[in-house]
């Protein structure tokens, strides 16, 4: 093996972290921006089936009915709000976002992962080829406001993953529990 193909191998498997890392942190953001969504239209639909379940229950002579509506109204309130702010903080086309990074950055760890692995003959074509989709890729991630506790996230997730000490604190983390270190805890 050249010295080329071998310094290309270390280039994707360091490519190939990163991009494991970046998976994870937009995997993490999905995950939370799926609750928040889930919230909004359960409490969308609960409110109607609090009042309708109350009429057919109780009818509408019921002493209890003020009492449910005065519960549905709240509840209402509280889904008004929470729709307003998720369409002010934009949260459906931050998931939509956050869901397309994390197929196209695991399409971009598996090929630099495959690429390392199997040294095909045009490695240098194919790893100049990854490493432009993974720069267009990078470049649409960081007008995403990644804050440093993700970036954290994303390091400690990868050492975690891959098995390696962190370069600050030399320890290799066991766990998602984040450190007291700076460089993969913290977050």
């Amino acid at each position: 093996m050249t010295v080329e193909v071998d310094d290309i191998c270390k280039k994707s498997r360091d490519k190939e972290f990163h991009a494991y890392g970046t998976t994870r942190l937009f995997e993490r953001r999905a995950g939370r921006l799926k609750i928040r969504r889930s919230w909004i239209t359960f409490l969308g639909i609960v409110t109607p089936v609090i009042v309708g379940g109350s009429v057919l229950s109780f009818g509408m002579e019921a002493g209890a009915l003020p009492y449910f509506l005065s519960v549905a109204g709240i509840v209402g309130v509280v889904q008004l709000v929470l729709s307003t702010w998720s369409i002010v903080a934009r949260w459906d086309e931050n998931y939509e976002y956050a869901i397309d990074s994390v197929r196209d950055n695991t399409n971009i760890f598996n090929q630099f992962k495959k690429l390392a692995d199997h040294k095909p003959n045009n490695i240098a074509k194919k790893f100049n080829e990854i490493s432009e989709v993974n720069e267009r890729r990078e470049f649409q991630d960081i007008g995403q406001n990644i804050s440093d506790k993700e970036k954290r996230f994303a390091n400690r997730e990868a050492l975690r993953y891959y098995q390696k000490p962190c370069h600050i604190c030399n320890e290799i983390p066991k766990t998602i529990k984040p450190s007291k270190c700076d460089s993969c805890g913290n977050f």
